[in-house]
């Protein structure tokens, strides 16, 4: 974010009012409706994360996924470079830039705050972390220890004063504890003195009341300004920009054209040869198949075998499905071969003792073991039928044999 002679604030008051700013060397003053402008926004909804190295897509589910925010999220990432991840939702973003600046000013906002239109929003925490580094405070240098950080947003004058100021002043307060815990922040207009204010911020937030803090300016935070980086403030995939996408699509598409221009000609050519080429292999296919059916022709015994039915098969299979007391018999015409297996049934004689006799058992296990019969592979079976009389049970299995290769290639 480029540093100037003035750069925009945007905080999210005690009174729960949106606030924006214009800080320059004298300090912070109202921001005048103006051109889109991009600003520093200090808000409950943003979110500054410890992290290992991450792609920006693996950032993203990694606020998510640890609970820092519960819809989808803009970054960003200085994982590689400073081990931070700064997030805010989408709808956070989307709401700030696009605020209604047409709204009238309250009477508590008259005289301090503007309604500009805002075009990118970059992490305050962000800035704080920038101001520190500038300080030698980075990191490891203020790991382990609890303490706050104050920008004093008024003139150098005042700044200087331990006794309540003429005029209001935004001081915004941040408080570093545990790395692991979300930085606290306390934005305020006060006319109250800076040590009062610091004890103030570390009293809400539990901390002792000697504990350290430091002090920044305005003329610090122009200077940081320029380190400070915005979120994406436009749709992305995979981290890219879509206008970087569509703009490299064009350009692939433009080259893509120029070199299919140049070489159209040869994709005909090749076009029509490889049609030719279909052509004449259709042909030779053709004429051999034609070949070949006049030599099988001319073999009629080898052509009967191989085209008909192999009668040792059918007396095999007929061999496989018969069953004692039955007659199986043999209808094979064409490609198709069926069995009828044909059990002869009568009533049951019953002894005096109202028992079955032998013969009615003897006729029950022929008809099971007829029931029991698997079909070969590549058959199939029927259900058992009566005759008219009553007197005899069939069962018809139908095997059908796989038409031979080399019957289309005989003579049509």
């Amino acid at each position: 974010m480029a540093s100037g002679e003035s750069v925009c604030l945007t905080t999210f008051l005690t009174s729960r009012t949106l606030a924006h700013w214009q800080v320059t060397v004298e300090g912070a003053g109202p921001l005048p409706r103006s051109a889109p402008v991009r600003t520093i926004a200090f808000h409950p909804e943003e979110r500054r994360v410890i992290s290992s190295p991450r792609s920006i897509e693996a950032a993203k589910s990694h606020v998510v996924r640890e609970g820092l925010s519960i819809e989808r999220v803009r970054v960003v990432n200085r994982s590689k470079q400073d081990g931070l991840i700064y997030a805010a939702p989408l709808g956070y973003l989307d709401s700030l830039c696009g605020e209604d600046t047409a709204r009238p000013l309250t009477s508590a906002e008259e005289g301090r705050t503007g309604a500009p239109a805002i075009r990118a929003v970059a992490p305050g925490l962000m800035l704080v972390d920038r101001l520190l580094d500038r300080a030698g405070q980075g990191p490891a240098a203020r790991s382990g220890r609890a303490f706050a950080v104050l920008i004093d947003l008024c003139t150098i004058a005042d700044e200087a004063s331990a006794t309540r100021l003429s005029r209001e002043r935004l001081v915004i307060g941040v408080v570093m504890t545990d790395p692991l815990l979300q930085p606290a922040v306390v934005c305020s207009v006060t006319d109250e003195p800076v040590r009062d204010v610091a004890r103030l911020v570390l009293y809400e937030q539990k901390l002792p009341e000697d504990a350290p803090w430091i002090l920044f300016t305005a003329a610090d935070v122009l200077a940081a300004a320029a380190d400070v980086e915005c979120y994406p403030s436009e749709p992305e995939w995979s981290g890219v920009a879509l206008r970087h996408i569509r703009h490299g699509m064009l350009a692939a598409s433009v080259l893509l054209a120029a070199g299919g221009a140049a070489s159209l000609s040869e994709t005909l050519w090749r076009i029509r040869d490889a049609e030719s080429r279909t052509v004449q292999a259709r042909q030779g296919i053709d004429q051999v198949q034609r070949e070949l059916g006049g030599l099988m022709l001319g073999q009629p015994t080898a052509l009967a075998r191989e085209l008909g039915m192999d009668p040792a098969e059918l007396l095999d299979r007929a061999g496989d499905l018969w069953r004692a007391g039955s007659r199986v018999a043999i209808d094979a015409h064409g490609r198709v071969a069926e069995y009828t297996i044909t059990v002869p049934f009568s009533q049951p004689r019953m002894t005096f003792q109202n028992r079955p006799s032998v013969h009615s058992v003897t006729e029950r296990a022929r008809i099971a073991s007829v029931l029991s019969i698997d079909p070969p592979a590549g058959c199939v079976r029927s259900g058992l039928n009566a005759t008219g009389a009553l007197n005899e049970i069939t069962l018809i299995v139908r095997c059908d044999r796989p038409d031979s290769a080399l019957s289309g290639m005989l003579p049509r």
